[in-house]
């Protein structure tokens, strides 16, 4: 009796060792079941039935995660989730299959134009939450004059020099993804200086006499913006955003003089930056 118990378990175990699939496991958690015929330099050649006469299927190897083998082999292709499965295997702690995006990011425009002028700016971000709906942007902008000053003999009041910083809540509706959409309030602060030019007339003597004034200036309001970031690679992104909102103060003072807008102005922004996430 004992001799035909083991009988059957060796024959048992036999076929269950010959049926035994490979499971190809992608980077985005799908997973394929089949039999690997050959693992080449970029691409795995599989089947999908026992069938000697079946038909081959390819997936690229940059696709994959790793392969479990019906022997109960392993091969990764992803040498960092290898390393997490190392430090995780028995602490009942789930693999992770592919690295999370980093949750800090630096972006440097070279280009931005605000309703003050062309200039450029750093920003840094920080996703607030787990799930990566909310982050918290804080970027710095300097605005430079359109042209240098030079006194042409015509009133003119075009020449800005700005220093602003508006801090960002972005809401992120579909979560962080490799064409990520986010939308959300900026409050903007903004110092700096405008070059005016004058041209006074004196009817006694008939001259006209040219007088320069530089007036510090403060703005402050709210835009609301939308972004459109692209994940290159992993570290590598390019980003866009545009808004517009109310601009509710801006004041120019020379010496003891204040000058103001008078109602809430429009004002608007755009950006273009490139980025490093980690």
């Amino acid at each position: 009796m004992g001799r035909i118990l083991t009988l059957t378990f060796l024959f048992s175990l036999f076929l269950v060792t010959v049926h035994a699939q490979d499971v190809l496991v992608r980077k985005n958690g799908s997973t394929i079941e089949g039999k690997v015929i050959e693992v080449g330099i970029d691409k795995v050649l599989y089947k999908i039935s026992q069938e000697a006469n079946a038909a081959n299927f390819v997936v690229r190897k940059n696709e994959l995660l790793r392969i479990e083998f019906g022997n109960g082999q392993t091969i990764w292709f992803d040498k960092r989730a290898e390393r997490s499965n190392e430090r995780f295997r028995g602490q009942g702690q789930p693999v992770v299959q592919d690295e999370a995006p980093g949750k800090n990011k630096i972006d440097f425009s070279p280009f931005k134009a605000l309703d003050s002028g062309p200039g450029f700016g750093i920003s840094y971000e920080r996703i607030l939450d787990k799930n990566g709906y909310f982050g918290l942007l804080l970027p710095f902008t300097l605005t430079i004059p359109d042209s240098y000053y030079f006194s042409t003999g015509n009133n003119s009041s075009d020449d800005d020099q700005m220093y602003y910083f508006s801090p960002t809540l972005k809401v992120y509706p579909f979560g962080q993804k490799r064409v990520t959409y986010a939308i959300g309030p900026t409050i903007f602060a903004g110092i700096g200086r405008r070059w005016n030019n004058y041209t006074d007339y004196n009817p006694s003597t008939g001259v006209y006499t040219n007088r320069d004034e530089e007036r510090n200036r403060f703005r402050m309001g709210m835009i609301v913006n939308n972004f459109v970031n692209f994940q290159i690679t992993h570290h590598f992104q390019i980003g866009l955003n545009a808004g517009i909102g109310p601009r509710y103060f801006d004041r120019e003072t020379l010496g003891s003089s204040t000058y103001r807008s008078g109602g809430i102005d429009i004002t608007g922004e755009f950006n273009f930056n490139l980025g490093f996430r980690f």
